[in-house]
């Protein structure tokens, strides 16, 4: 019973405020309109009691009759026939219906004829009766009748009036009942509910996102009914939950270290909120006019890498408008899934540039072409990309302004600031894991005489692709330095005790037989290495670094073109 109750009760709360207003105003009407028929019937009872015996008219038939009799026995012999006449002109018109008329004045009508048994049977005897005795007898009967009906009717007129003061009061607490119903139902559910959003909306705009953050449940009441005002308060539920989980991912991604790190936390919005399996995100280089692959979902994603070398192949970078295959099927040529999927492009928009896109790609199917769901997902997509977007332009600036501090610019290497922060990290590691650190330091033989003959934009572009060499052959964990002019510190980490001596002969056995093609022809170049080894050779990194310089310093005596091993013989002072 408490179940069926409460599912009653859910029904009611659900109904719309059409229908609940509606179920008040029904339950009003059918009240008073059962009080309604309940009059209507006691009144119909009267009218026909007062159909089938006139009681006043009756009454005032019997006191005629009576006057007329007590007329009777003083009147003279004419004038008793003449009353004896109207006597039964009373008994006929009382028996059959009619008008009795005492001189101009109709004092009696009785429009039909009796229908009450016993006043009929009164009547009829009182019609046929001669003496004066038996009238008499009868007309007493007849008044005594009326006098017992008039005062059954005084009564029910009494009950009926009584009846309807209570029920006239039982309408008034009806109506005050419903009122008051009305007036707590208005405040539970829809006053109250149209503060608490009317109140959240307003913290919202005074606030900021500060206030969602500070408390990120802000956006979570309860409202039991499914209503309209249900409907509006799970709506705004929805839009300040979405606006507080944007609120709440742009204050992540502004703290976070990186623009990759930016990338992964986009990433993770379109797998974990959003349910997109099937996604690319790039990073566009205008200064190159390419496209680098940032993030791929799943990772063996296929990609079209003719965009990769020249971005404006990708219509949504060129542009820069969102590219949807749903609204305009087949719209980029480029994509490789034209049969089996769909793709929606999102370009990364700063400053009237293209700095990326997103391409989600979706299944194939009627459903996604219809389903609301879907596009709300795209959409939700697009306004974390909007948030996402000026804060990887701000960490591009910054690491791009970095890498001007750290970098050398001529050939992309890390320059001697950047040692010089990250030196201590790089030896505690070695330390740590008792290690070795190779040394290497490498000079470019006769570099000055390329300058001198070949100019140097010829001079750069050797510098450059020697550094290309250098990086390329050594592992990714190892440290290539422009350490200054034409010289590179090559780190080499965690290698074993003498191996940096057959690295820096691979290394230089490399370079010599590098050919580098330039405007005025093949050049050739050979390179000297000096080596030694932390903390085989010295006890402090920079006493090392010292030392490899003492061994690049005998490699250029002893002929250059040579890798040469620090000994200790090498150098005879205490201090480096």
């Amino acid at each position: 019973m408490g179940y069926r109750s409460c599912k009653l009760i859910r029904f009611l709360l659900n109904l719309s405020l059409f229908w609940k207003v509606g179920f008040v105003i029904a339950i009003c009407v059918a009240i008073n309109t059962l009080i309604a028929f309940y009059f209507h019937a006691q009144l119909h009872k009267l009218k026909d009691h007062l159909e089938r015996a006139p009681i006043y008219a009756y009454k005032s038939l019997a006191q005629e009759g009576l006057y007329l009799l007590e007329r009777l026995e003083e009147a003279s012999a004419e004038e008793k026939e003449r009353i004896r006449n109207a006597i039964r002109k009373l008994a006929y018109i009382g028996l059959q219906g009619g008008i009795y008329e005492k001189g101009n004045q109709k004092i009696i009508q009785i429009v039909s004829s009796v229908k009450d048994p016993y006043l009929k049977d009164v009547l009829t005897r009182l019609v046929k009766a001669n003496s004066y005795q038996e009238m008499q007898k009868e007309f007493q009967k007849i008044l005594d009748w009326s006098l017992k009906e008039e005062e059954k009717l005084q009564k029910e007129l009494g009950a009926l009036s009584e009846n309807a003061s209570s029920f006239y009061l039982l309408i008034f607490g009806i109506l005050i009942l419903c009122l008051i119903w009305g007036g707590l139902a208005f405040f539970f559910m829809v006053k109250r509910p149209l503060d608490i959003i009317t109140k959240k909306i307003d913290n919202l705009f005074i606030e900021g996102e500060h206030y969602c953050l500070e408390d990120p449940q802000y956006c979570e009441w309860k409202h039991e009914a499914e209503d309209e005002i249900g409907k509006l308060s799970e709506a705004v539920k929805n839009l300040l939950r979405n606006y507080t989980e944007l609120a709440i991912f742009k204050h992540t991604i502004e703290e976070d270290q990186t623009v990759k790190d930016v990338y992964e936390r986009l990433a993770q919005v379109f797998k974990e909120k959003l349910g997109i399996e099937a996604f690319a995100l790039y990073e566009v280089s205008n200064s190159q006019n390419t496209m680098t692959v940032v993030h791929l979902s799943p990772p063996d994603l296929e990609v079209n890498h003719e965009k990769l070398f020249n971005a404006n192949f990708c219509r949504a970078k060129r542009t820069g408008h969102v590219i949807n295959s749903i609204i305009q099927p087949r719209i980029c040529s480029l994509f490789l899934w034209k049969d089996e999927a769909e793709h929606y492009c999102v370009p990364f928009m700063s400053g009237g540039q293209c700095i990326g896109v997103a391409q989600i790609i979706l299944p194939k199917t009627p459903e996604n072409r219809r389903s609301k769901r879907i596009k709300e997902k795209l959409r939700i997509a697009e306004r974390y990309i909007r948030e996402a977007v000026p804060v990887i332009e701000a960490k591009r600036y910054a690491e791009s302004l970095k890498d001007q501090t750290l970098k050398d610019p001529l050939t992309g290497l890390y320059n001697r600031r950047f040692l010089e922060e990250a030196i201590d990290n790089l030896i505690a590691g070695i330390l740590r894991r008792k290690t070795v650190l190779g040394v290497l330091m490498a000079d470019l033989d006769y570099f000055k005489s390329i300058n001198d003959r070949y100019g140097h934009d010829i001079g750069d572009k050797i510098l450059k692709e020697t550094a290309k060499l250098l990086k390329k052959h050594v592992r990714a964990s190892d440290l290539v330095v422009r350490f200054g002019g034409e010289e590179f510190l090559i780190l080499l980490v965690d290698v074993k005790e003498g191996d940096s001596l057959k690295i820096a002969e691979k290394l230089r056995s490399i370079v010599e037989a590098q050919e580098f093609e330039t405007p005025k022809g093949v050049i050739k170049r050979t390179i000297s290495i000096g080596v030694s080894e932390f903390p085989v050779d010295a006890k402090g990194i920079w006493e090392a670094i010292k030392y490899a310089d003492v061994a690049l310093y005998k490699a250029k005596e002893g002929g250059r073109n040579k890798v040469v091993r620090f000994t200790r013989d090498m150098w005879s002072s205490k201090e480096y």
